[in-house]
């Protein structure tokens, strides 16, 4: 009898597999090598946030993560109904969650860290719904350690109780490359290790699927075959790593990082929510410092980056303008009750009021945006641009513009000019101003947060002195802070601290957030209207002529003070770029132009003196076309590669499991081990007697092939039993044609009887 699947004598270690399979809650040496493949994934993810450093301190992410792994298991293997299991299982992630945060939380005992860390989350979720900043590190290590731990249980329950790698393997990939793109911007060996493991994990899952359904089938394949697959994947995973690490300057390559930042754009995407909750946190170099969004957390350690952001052609060095803030918060800087207005390209954004103002100048700025953003950099406060723009002005007055943003976003290559008011008032000027300052002014920018310890107002009153007027206060200020160090690796305040007083009683030192915060706070509680404006500073070391390169490293704030009949004037008490006063940051006026002091714009500043970056007039540069940069679509041309390169690998996946375990056989012998194959996944699977002409006269019928499946019977017994030098009972042409009806008919069967409800035929 030639039968299908000879029945095999089982060997020591099937019979010892099958005792400790026994009990649901044991598993056996091959579930055991899933859940290592799983082990090494997963503590991948725990050993890339640990390394990343987050907060100073942080508790060990890898028992969260080997906890959440066993717990996983132990809930897929259990034989309960699924709420009380969940519901279990969440009840012990609470108790490790809550003992790896606690040991983050302030108190001498357990029971002290648990209330301190119950009373920390509230807080903060208060902060949440005010929708303020917080600067407390505990949730955001609370998060994570809870992150870490659903991940780890999701994966293992998925696999053993779904056999589903996918769903395990993306929430720990999401967290993980969440952290790798925030927090350094670049691939790590983390990884590597990751995406190795992952791949193992997914093949390790496939074959114990296939295995599950050849045993169903009463297919035999290898006792073994778990560890001879283990050594394939292996090989080709290494051969692909070492190919990938052979590559020159793989991680440098400008279609790789393009590629890259597409995937992590989720991440690395500018976010005002992330920055304002979790605004004491370090690392986060792959994010700007100043975002320009609603928020301006003040941070601590800053590490900027080198990352060519713009390119701006200017008159001379000195400070172009992204936004300014007028909301002290105790922890950072907040815009409040602006509106909204959309301005065409070619329109002023500001209304007549603004050319109220004296000694003012009008001037222009060419930017190209090297990476996509949407705020609109001008020289001093803007006025107009000519990209379709959305101008943000204080609720109720249009006179003063606080931010310009693109309406449609700015892509890489995208160039605009942009048109700003600067003060050239001389420090005589400013000082006859006088305090007859507008409501608008004083309702808004006087702001202080009840929460501002006394003694900061005291320091401002101590160092103002006998100040003769607005003016010289704001230069006395301006001269102290100048002379505590500048200083960016200064840590951010604690959780219980307002940032400002942190700066001027603890830290005496660093960068220019703090510095101009202290200003712009000081000047407040004198009665002084004052805001704090952000952007980058033009380097002339990093200049051509009057075309600059605008770093990350460029980044920049400083204080802008409020002068009745002169507007806004910069100041800068950071002592590391040059002062400001009442001559504008870089001596005689920043980017001082030859036009009327007393401009009139309805004429669009009709004169622009001493700079031409190909722009005669204002007018002509606010109706300029916006150049747009019209780059190749890399997005879609490397989805396309990528899909391409998946479907590949799927395909050779494909192959490789369906001549697996066939490399001994040719001919008749190796397509009748296909339609073997393929008949027990359409359910057609017949019981280990049955001979070929049997299981012939059965499978014929069912696929209504009745000759091709004879015809394939006899010449496998032909090729199995006949003798070498007698005639073959059909021609190799015949066999073949008759292979290639049943495979096709089997596969067409296959999917039909495996939908749920569908009887055999």
């Amino acid at each position: 009898m030639a039968g299908m699947n000879p029945t095999l004598q089982r060997t020591a270690s099937q019979r010892v597999n099958a005792a400790i399979n026994a009990p649901r809650w044991l598993m056996s040496w091959e579930d055991w090598l899933t859940f290592a493949a799983a082990l090494i994934t997963f503590i991948a993810i725990a050993v890339s946030i640990q390394q990343a450093r987050w907060v100073p301190d942080m508790p060990a992410v890898v028992p969260t993560m080997v906890g959440g792994l066993v717990i996983g298991l132990v809930a897929a293997r259990v034989r309960f109904p699924s709420a009380v299991v969940h519901l279990a299982a969440l009840a012990l992630g609470v108790a490790v969650v809550a003992f790896m945060v606690q040991q983050y939380a302030d108190g001498t005992t357990i029971a002290d860290r648990l209330a301190d860390t119950r009373l920390r989350l509230v807080d903060w979720w208060h902060v949440v719904r005010a929708n303020e900043i917080s600067n407390d590190r505990l949730p955001f290590v609370a998060i994570v350690q809870t992150v870490s731990f659903l991940a780890a249980y999701l994966a293992t329950y998925v696999i053993y109780r779904w056999n589903n790698p996918w769903l395990a393997i993306l929430p720990g990939g999401i967290v993980l490359l969440a952290n790798v793109a925030l927090q350094k911007g670049e691939p790590t060996a983390a990884l590597l290790v990751f995406l190795f493991g992952a791949m193992f994990l997914i093949a390790r899952s496939h074959l114990q699927r296939l295995q599950r359904g050849w045993r169903r089938d009463r297919v035999d394949y290898p006792e073994f075959i778990s560890l001879d697959a283990g050594q394939l994947t292996l090989g080709m995973l290494l051969a692909v790593v070492a190919v990938a690490w052979m590559l020159p300057e793989a991680n440098k390559a400008g279609a790789v990082a393009n590629a890259y930042d597409a995937v992590t754009a989720p991440f690395t995407g500018r976010s005002g929510a992330f920055d304002r909750l979790f605004s004491n946190i370090s690392g986060k170099s792959a994010n700007r410092l100043h975002d320009f969004s609603d928020f301006l957390p003040i941070r601590g350690d800053i590490n900027l980056g080198s990352k060519q952001l713009y390119e701006v052609k200017a008159p001379e060095p000195g400070l172009i303008r992204g936004t300014s803030y007028d909301e002290y918060t105790g922890v950072g800087w907040k815009s409040s009750d602006r509106q909204k207005t959309r301005v065409e390209g070619g329109d002023l954004a500001a209304s007549p009021e603004a050319a109220t103002y004296k000694s003012r100048v009008g001037v222009v700025i060419q930017v190209t945006a090297l990476d996509p953003d949407r705020a609109i950099l001008s020289a001093g406060v803007p006025l107009g641009t000519n990209e379709t723009s959305n101008a943000y002005s204080p609720d109720g007055f249009r006179g003063d513009i606080e931010q310009l943003a693109a309406a449609r976003g700015l892509r890489q290559g995208d160039t605009y000019n942009s048109l700003g008011s600067v003060s050239v008032a001389t420090p005589e000027e400013l000082a006859s101003a006088g305090a007859n300052y507008p409501g608008w002014v004083t309702n808004r920018y006087l702001q202080l947060p009840r929460s501002l310890p006394d003694r900061v107002g005291a320091e401002a009153s101590r160092v103002a002195g006998d100040a003769s007027s607005p003016f010289d206060a704001a230069s006395r200020i301006e001269a102290f802070l100048r002379e505590l160090p500048y200083d960016p690796t200064v840590p951010a305040a604690p959780h219980n601290r307002d940032a400002v007083d942190y700066f001027l009683f603890d830290l005496k030192g660093g960068y220019f957030d703090y510095s101009a915060s202290a200003m712009t706070v000081m000047l407040r509680t004198l009665g002084i209207p004052a805001r704090l404006a952000v952007g980058y500073a033009l380097d002339p070391a990093d200049g051509s002529e009057t075309t600059y390169t605008v770093r990350k490293n460029d980044a920049y704030s400083w204080v802008e003070v409020f002068f009745p009949e002169y507007g806004w004037v910069p100041f800068n008490p950071t002592p590391d770029r040059a002062a400001g006063g009442g001559g504008g940051l870089s001596g005689g006026g920043l980017f001082e132009g030859g036009i009327d002091p007393e401009p009139n714009l309805d004429e669009l500043f009709a004169e622009i003196g001493g700079y031409e970056p190909g722009i005669s007039d204002a007018a002509d540069a606010l109706n300029a076309e916006v150049t747009p940069h019209n780059d190749p679509p890399w997005t879609l041309i490397y989805s396309l590669v990528g899909a391409l390169v998946a479907i590949v690998a799927v395909v050779f996946a494909g192959r490789l499991t369906w001549n697996w375990g066939l490399s001994g056989l040719d001919g008749p012998a190796k397509m009748w081990a296909r339609v073997q194959r393929l008949a027990g996944w359409a359910k057609l699977g017949g019981d280990e007697a049955e001979t070929p002409r049997e299981w012939a006269r059965r499978v014929g019928p069912a696929t209504a092939r009745e000759n091709d499946a004879a015809v394939m019977a006899n010449a496998f017994q032909h090729a199995r039993y006949g003798r070498p030098d007698s005639p073959a009972p059909d021609s190799p042409e015949g066999t073949d044609e008759a292979y290639r009806g049943l495979r096709n008919a089997l596969l067409k069967l296959a999917p039909k009887v495996r939908l749920p409800g569908r009887k055999q035929p």
